[in-house]
């Protein structure tokens, strides 16, 4: 049997059961134990199963709904900002950057500087602000309309002007990461600023901490065949 395969039968087992030990897992699929425990090892690193003590259980999806970012960007502050200096490293000199609103492209705002010589693209006036402070002198702001509770600027004007620009790399953030790691957010037209983007950047990163993990909301605007995942592990 193929390694995925035999991931797919061991999660599609758990999604039955609920709870399992390993020796019922071990019996039941015919796995042995010692390929058992290294599958299940990789299953839950990849936030697709909970490991507990003698067995594993399936791991509930969350819905997410909508913070003010003034909450935001009080939650979660070191891992973000960890999640921000890795992004850092995927700017290369004197590139096209599309920075999203949100508290994690916040912080990585906090991080870039003026000798990159980038010209930056945002739909967020915070985010625009404080690259301003950072000494930033090619900074574009797109059109549209301001969602308060986020920050985001989104709307038919956002996504003409979305549409006139290709950008060398684009920076996202996301409301939930589910376990198939398709990418949500809560509002249809920030989705729609969102994929627009994807569409027109060379590479675009979900900035994202574990916090998303395993969990939904209401718009799906991506997959991980689109964009790449940017968090505390990966």
């Amino acid at each position: 049997m193929l390694r995925e395969q035999r991931l797919q039968l061991i999660l599609d087992y758990i999604e039955k059961k609920g709870y399992c030990t390993n020796e019922d897992l071990s019996k039941s699929l015919g796995i042995p134990f010692t390929t058992l425990r290294r599958d299940l090892t990789d299953l839950d690193s990849e936030h697709k199963l909970q490991r507990v003590h003698g067995g594993v259980k399936v791991i509930k999806e969350k819905s997410i709904l909508e913070a003010e970012l003034g909450e935001k960007l009080t939650e979660n502050i070191e891992a973000k900002k960890l999640v921000a200096q890795k992004a850092l490293l995927c700017i290369k000199p004197n590139e096209s950057v599309f920075l999203d609103a949100g508290s994690s492209t916040y912080f990585l705002a906090q991080l870039i500087k003026p000798e990159l010589n980038i010209r930056i693209y945002t739909n967020s006036i915070t985010n625009a602000q404080v690259l301003a402070s950072n000494g930033i002198r090619d900074i574009n702001i797109l059109p549209g309309h301001l969602k308060l509770s986020t920050g985001a600027i989104c709307g038919v004007e956002t996504i003409s002007a979305i549409n006139k620009f290709h950008f060398d790399v684009a920076f996202l953030g996301a409301n939930a990461v589910d376990g198939e790691f398709n990418f949500y957010t809560t509002d249809n037209d920030e989705a729609e600023v969102k994929s627009t983007i994807i569409k027109n950047a060379q590479f675009a990163f979900i900035l994202a901490d574990k916090s998303k993990m395993n969990s939904k909301s209401f718009v799906r605007f991506s997959n991980k065949s689109e964009v790449a995942l940017i968090n505390e592990e990966v």
